[in-house]
């Protein structure tokens, strides 16, 4: 149990809650902030309280009513009462405020006028309530009630006298509570909660006290209107909610209250009831579980119990408890439950818990007040999330996120977390310049600069240059590797170059083979636009980068006296690669300076590096063999120096490039392969020499190989070299067999073959060898009939296709004209004078006989031409035309025929194909008599 003394330090701290701890910032927006005002006055003790808009009404012990603003500042003071004050009402608009006391008096006082009303009871009133229009109406309507157990409705009469009513007579025990809303009183006594309703002047309900409930008097019943026609009632350790209807029946009031909802609270007794949107706000005092024994004489058993802080708990619509907060409250654990009151501010959702030495304000928590939790744990990462998260909203409005931002950058210094607090700069500083470079100070005096570099940035913004001057500086002095990555990491244009520069040189001299420096160096001259200088630490460092450095500022002229030295870099690098592969073979046409020479013929020119690599003969090899890949003609003055270095180095690739190359000497590259005894090297340039037989014996006596013999005699095409390697073949079985299994491919008879061959030799497989050859020929004879029957049946099928076209009709226009004279053709068909013929192509042109032939050269037709029974005259007229030679052919299509001729391409006409070279590509003309 909390002592008074640390109750009173929770009290008076730094905003801090006090009792269901983290779980009220879990239900943030469901939770309250608590702050506490002391009275002045220790000697007199807050009894009740009343909240409008625009003030609170605080009612004492000692009989006085402070009317106070929210920030607890005294605005008036009225002492009208000489024993406690137990209620205060205020109406709608304001302006008058109502007391009850002890005394029986009823005090109405005038806020905004000099007025006050006394009205005496002569006995102790517990409840007041004014109409909520009690300044608008002129009746002045007031309700009051006490342990006399009569609720008597005061209201002004005839001629400004005041008249009582009563609306509850006595027998039913003291009046304890009383609330007006609109035309509806509600009020309690011991039986239970009742309404009148002032418009039918009626007593519209009656809610029993539930049963089983402590007696009346011991705790106070609170009642609160949600709205107009719904009653929160809090009475011990029960809620109710009454709902206020309409009903239409005869010889009954117009409205009834309907209970909706019990609630029985096990743990705690109500203290106050108010709305919380579609919430319900209880003040509740917590239930003390120590037994007290009656029967003991230990003085301690009969003392009153320690009491537990008071809570705000918030309950949803369906009873569960969504926030739980205790109060920090002077004394609380002197209290009983009826020293506690509940009002609240229904416009602001300001709600206030008064004690008797307390006042204390609950309000739902907003951003600035999670942020301001979070800051006293020291939880800085989580505020500024949430500060991040308001901004969408307006921001907050008591935090700055750059100040809270620095606060945690501190906080996390002062732990010496200088990694995190680095991390955290880029999220807290953003693009604030200032800010940036303040911080980065800071980094830099503390010597840990190291773990800001990597957020420090470079645009948005870009900082002074003096900045990263500074920070260069350091790793200069501390940290020669990250002064590197610095380097290659920054931009160059943030800083000035020239003056890193100078300071690394002069640490260089100190330390000339620190390798590092030589490497910040390299970027360095790089950035500055000095390639020369930049190239020479390169070199010195044996550095990959150095081809790509000559290309882009072009230093071929830089390093053409340094080939050797190039080629030696790559060959240490391809060594050490070999090394990391086991020993892997690695292409050493693709490594850097290989590429770079033969890539840059122009620059640094062929005989210029051949000289150079003359001591060097692999370099040599190396570098030759890329540019011959490259182009089989370039270089070629070097080629007679190639074959001598790929019988050297690389003699496996020597016959490629015998066959691909034409610039070497065929003397000199076969004297170089005879002294190295490269018999296929040999065979090959016997063969390119004319030397065929020569080269065929090399084959048979030093390769002994049967099939490649066969294949080089086919190359060759020479019928004297099959007839040597038939006589050569003839005592030697194993070439005979060969030569059998290959006649299907080779030019030598087989019947010659077979005849030549000595009787009496045995020949290993000799059966099946002529079994293949006649299967072969077998199949060569099967395959030439079925090409034969294709070839017939083809022919066949496109002499019938080009039967059925040239048998097959034109379609004639109507309209159509001679293409000479312009006459029609078809209109005058019928005419006598129309005996003549006409031809028309198939290309769609039409022309007289006469116009498209000389008369002389023309054949007369017979006088009975036009005559029914003259088809057969007709025939043989079209027959003699047709045997004209040439053939008659249109002659506007003429000159595109010539062009389809020239181009042999095959004509496709009406379904088959036509040859160019028959009648020029020209299908037949088509005689026609109309």
């Amino acid at each position: 149990m909390d002592t008074e003394e640390s109750i009173r330090e929770e009290a008076l701290g730094s905003e801090e809650e006090v009792g269901s701890g983290d779980a009220t910032e879990e239900g943030e927006d469901d939770s309250f902030e608590e702050s506490s005002e002391e009275e002045e006055s220790s000697e007199d003790a807050a009894s009740t309280m009343a909240v409008s808009d625009r003030f609170v009404a605080l009612g004492t012990h000692n009989g006085d009513v402070f009317i106070l603003d929210f920030e607890g500042n005294l605005i008036k003071r009225f002492s009208s009462h000489s024993a406690t004050v137990n209620d205060l009402s205020i109406d709608t608009a304001e302006e008058y405020v109502a007391s009850a006391s002890m005394d029986g008096k009823v005090v109405i006082h005038g806020m905004y006028v000099d007025s006050t009303q006394v009205f005496n009871y002569r006995r102790p009133l517990k409840c007041v309530a004014l109409d909520p229009d009690f300044s608008k109406k002129d009746t002045q309507q007031f309700v009051s009630g006490g342990l006399a157990g009569q609720l008597i409705l005061n209201e002004k009469g005839w001629f400004g006298q005041k008249q009582d009513k009563v609306l509850q007579h006595s027998g039913e025990g003291p009046i304890y509570a009383a609330r007006w809303r609109g035309t509806l009183i509600a009020y309690a006594n011991d039986e239970g909660v009742k309404m009148y309703d002032t418009q039918s002047q009626q007593r519209i309900t009656y809610i029993r006290r539930p049963q089983n409930s402590p007696r009346a008097d011991l705790y106070r019943c609170n009642l609160c209107w949600r709205n107009d026609t719904q009653l929160l009632i809090g009475w011990a350790n029960y809620i109710q909610i009454a709902s206020v209807k309409e009903q239409n029946i005869s010889g009954h009031p117009p409205l009834f209250a309907e209970v909706n909802m019990i609630l029985n609270t096990d743990d705690y007794v109500v203290c106050g009831l108010a709305p919380f949107g579609d919430m319900t706000l209880v003040l509740a005092y917590l239930i003390n579980d120590n037994v007290t024994n009656e029967d003991s004489d230990d003085p301690e058993q009969h003392k009153r119990p320690t009491a537990k802080r008071p809570e705000l708990r918030i309950m949803n619509s369906s009873n569960e408890e969504i926030s739980i907060d205790a109060l920090p409250l002077h004394g609380f654990m002197h209290y009983q439950a009826n020293d506690y009151v509940l009002d609240y501010f229904p416009s602001e959702d300001m709600f206030y818990v008064v004690s008797p030495k307390d006042l204390v304000l609950a309000r739902p928590r907003d951003s600035d007040d999670h942020v301001g939790w979070l800051l006293d744990r020291y939880r800085y990462e989580e505020a500024l999330e949430a500060l991040q998260e308001a901004q969408a909203w307006g921001g907050s409005k008591a935090y700055d996120i750059n100040e809270v931002g620095e606060r945690y950058l501190a906080y996390l210094i002062k732990k010496e977390d200088y990694a995190k607090a680095a991390e955290n700069c880029k999220k807290v500083l953003k693009s604030n310049k200032e800010l940036w470079e303040k911080w980065i100070f800071t980094f830099s005096e503390l010597r840990h600069l190291k773990e800001i570099t990597p957020f420090i940035p470079f645009k948005e913004p870009q900082l002074s240059s003096t900045i990263y001057e500074i920070v260069l500086a350091y790793f200069l002095n501390y940290d020669h590797k990250s002064l590197y990555e610095t380097i290659t990491n920054w931009p160059p244009t943030i800083y000035n170059i020239q003056s890193i520069i100078e300071p690394i040189e002069d640490v260089l001299e100190k330390e000339p083979e620190n390798k590092t420096l030589m490497e910040c160096l390299a970027e360095l001259y790089a950035y500055n636009r000095e390639p020369e200088k930049a190239l020479e630490y390169n070199l010195r460092l044996r550095r990959p980068n150095v081809f790509d450095l000559i290309r882009k500022f072009n230093l071929f002229s830089a390093v053409q006296d340094k080939v050797v030295l190039l080629m030696d870099f790559d060959l240490s690098e391809i060594q050490k690669e070999k090394d990391e592969q086991n020993r892997t073979p690695v292409n050493i046409k693709n490594m850097p300076a290989v590429q770079l020479l033969i890539e840059n013929t122009d620059s640094v020119p062929i005989g210029h590096v051949v000289s150079q690599l003359q001591s060097r003969r692999y370099f040599l090899h190396i570098y030759l063999d890329a540019l011959f890949t490259r182009d089989h003609h370039i270089g070629f003055e070097f080629h007679d120096l190639q074959v001598e270095l790929y019988a050297e180095y690389d003699y496996h690739r020597l016959i490629e490039f015998l066959r691909t190359s034409n610039y070497y000497s065929l003397e000199k590259a076969y004297e170089i392969c005879k002294q190295r005894d490269l018999v296929s090297e040999m065979v090959f340039i016997l063969g390119r020499m004319g030397n065929n037989k020569q080269a065929l014996m090399l084959i048979i006596e030093r390769l002994g190989d049967v099939q490649r013999a066969i294949d080089f005699a086919k190359e060759q095409a020479d019928e004297y070299l099959w007839e040597d390697l038939l006589t050569y073949s003839l005592d030697k079985p194993r070439f005979i067999t060969g030569l059998l299994d290959n006649l299907g491919s080779i030019d030598i008879d087989p019947k010659q073959l077979i005849k030549r061959i000595p009787n009496g030799l045995e020949i290993v497989g000799l059966k099946q060898a002529l079994i293949k050859v006649l299967q072969d020929f077998n199949l060569q004879a099967s395959l030439r009939e079925g090409c034969q029957k294709i070839l017939v049946s083809d022919s066949v099928s496109m002499a019938n296709q080009l039967h059925r076209a040239q048998k097959r009709g034109i379609s004639c226009r109507d309209d159509m004209t001679c293409s000479v004279c312009s006459t029609p053709i078809i209109k005058d068909a019928n005419l006598p004078d129309a005996a003549t013929t006409h031809l028309i192509f198939f290309c769609g042109h039409a022309f007289h006989e006469k116009c498209l032939f000389e008369s002389d050269a023309i054949p007369k037709l017979p006088e009975n031409f036009n005559k029914p029974h003259s088809v057969g005259t007709k025939v043989r007229h079209v027959s003699l035309l047709q045997s004209m030679i040439p053939r008659p052919r249109c002659p506007i299509c003429n000159e595109s025929n010539q062009v389809a001729k020239q181009k042999e391409k095959p004509a496709r006409i009406r379904g088959f194909v036509r040859s160019t070279k028959d009648d020029d590509g020209m299908p037949p003309m088509v005689p026609l008599r109309l």
